[in-house]
């Protein structure tokens, strides 16, 4: 998965399953917290579905906040994600 289609799936997410209504800011540098209005919890449900839809293996230790500051850091980190699984 390319850091483009991590955050084509990001905004898919947010948009059909979080239902987020503020999407009008998402970009590569919207903040997660402070632009889109995502808390903790919201995250994890964006991570799970990541894992569930698009087979991105995200192990609880290998979480790292700084990785969801913003948009683009998180495609980054999931682009990263699948091209190195860490599940076989």
């Amino acid at each position: 998965m390319t850091k483009k289609e991590a955050m084509d799936a990001i905004y898919t997410i947010l948009e059909h399953e979080l239902k987020l209504p503020t999407l009008e800011q998402f970009h590569q540098d919207a903040r997660m917290n402070e632009d889109l209005a995502l808390d903790s919890i919201m995250i994890l449900q964006l991570l799970l579905e990541l894992e569930m839809k698009y087979g991105v293996a995200i192990p609880d230790e290998h979480i790292d906040i700084k990785a969801f500051y913003t948009v683009g850091a998180l495609a980054a980190f999931v682009a990263d994600k699948q091209e190195d699984p860490l599940y076989d």
